[in-house]
């Protein structure tokens, strides 16, 4: 019996380690899956927040600058806002509604 028993646990353990090796490759799988699925997250978090922050930085300078410059009308001394600020003398006014023919 002694025999019987031993080549039954043999059987017994041969059967357990062909179970957990099935096991491990499954979970072999689920973690490669999980791996690419966190790959492909990073990459389109990269995509979508990371370059367009990128671009913004490396832009907005630009477009500040384009819309800056397109206030200034007049390239001299005078920068647009004292021009709007300065107010004329009621006889500059009066010559010019006078130049516009009222």
């Amino acid at each position: 019996m002694n025999t019987e028993e031993q080549e039954v646990n043999q059987n017994s353990l041969q059967e357990q380690l062909h179970i957990q090796q099935e096991a491990l490759v499954k979970i072999y799988k689920s973690v490669e899956q999980t791996r690419k699925i966190m790959l492909w997250t990073g990459i389109a978090n990269l995509v979508v927040f990371i370059l367009p922050l990128i671009f913004v930085v490396i832009a907005l300078p630009r477009i500040m600058n384009t819309f800056t410059s397109s206030l200034n009308l007049f390239e001299g001394s005078e920068s647009y806002s004292e021009t709007v600020v300065s107010n004329p003398s009621l006889r500059e006014s009066l010559e010019n509604l006078q130049n516009l023919g009222f």
